[in-house]
């Protein structure tokens, strides 16, 4: 799962769990800044927090073994398949932007902010060099423009840069649009997948 399928995925946890404003909070906010956050959790972190990185942790945990996932990684060719669960996971967000209004009750144009707001309230426990980056992605609103296929673009190669997989850039343009009106239809299962287990992951809120 990328950014924007993470932050859905806490909102509607914090729906299904019934938490309060401040863990909201924490989940949405964690849900992005767990990416910059390896190994062991900070036990010095707000309760909130931790939770929301467990939250984005377990959500990958199950989608790195999802079928549908792996049907979607499939689809692009042999030689770019061992960084294709990374491709897949930035369609996601495209598939889930087209659709917004399928998945969620609140509108993408009010979502995004909130979620600026929490990763701006907690970023202070973040590696500074993300800092510029979480930046950048509140003052270009980059949650709310991921049904632009350019964005699609930028994410993908911004992904290669950090592989140090620059000269894949035209092959992975032209798969990843090769393949995006067939892997709708995965996005569809797993998300959807997701969205009911998480019913059942409360005891993140809890968990040590």
């Amino acid at each position: 799962m990328n950014f924007l399928a993470h932050c859905a995925l806490a909102e509607e946890a914090s729906y299904l769990w019934g938490v309060e404003k401040i863990q909201n909070q924490g989940l949405l906010a964690g849900a992005v800044l767990a990416d910059f956050s390896k190994g062991r959790i900070n036990t010095h972190w707000p309760d909130e927090l931790q939770a929301g990185v467990r939250l984005h942790r377990r959500i990958d945990a199950v989608s790195n073994r999802h079928p549908s996932i792996r049907k979607s990684c499939q689809r692009f060719p042999t030689p770019l398949r061992r960084f294709a669960p990374i491709f897949v996971d930035i369609l996601g967000d495209y598939y889930l932007s087209l659709n917004w209004q399928e998945y969620a009750k609140e509108t993408l144009s009010t979502f995004t902010p909130r979620c600026y707001r929490a990763i701006s309230q907690y970023q202070g426990h973040s590696p500074q060099q993300s800092h510029s980056f979480l930046a950048y992605m509140s003052d270009t609103d980059l949650l709310g423009r991921y049904h632009e296929w350019n964005t699609v673009e930028r994410a993908l190669l911004f992904s290669l840069k950090r592989l140090g997989k620059d000269e894949l850039g035209h092959d992975v343009l032209t798969a990843s649009l090769d393949v995006a009106g067939a892997a709708a239809d995965d996005f569809h299962d797993y998300y959807q997948d997701f969205r009911h287990q998480i019913n059942h992951w409360s005891n993140l809120l809890n968990a040590k």
